[in-house]
């Protein structure tokens, strides 16, 4: 049986994959810039706005199609109106 530690809830494993998906993208959300794929540094702040911005559409775009009830409460707290 498996069971979410935080809300006591019984999930099924493809809930379970939702969740470990959703986890994972938010923390990219949040932590994209430290990525060594590219020179954050290098970049422009437009540069660096556009990249989190993509981020946050194709978030909700992945979140919607698996159909998780979910919005993004972090840090940096954006738009509510992308979610």
């Amino acid at each position: 049986m498996i069971i979410d530690k935080f809300t006591g809830d019984k999930l099924t494993p493809n809930q379970m994959a939702k969740e470990l998906l959703v986890d994972k993208m938010e923390q990219v959300l949040e932590f994209w810039e430290e990525s060594s794929m590219v020179e954050v540094s290098e970049m422009t702040d437009k540069e660096r706005f556009a990249i989190s911005e993509q981020l946050r559409k194709r978030f909700a775009g992945v979140r919607n199609y698996l159909g998780h009830k979910y919005t993004y409460t972090g840090e940096t707290d954006w738009d509510k109106n992308v979610f």
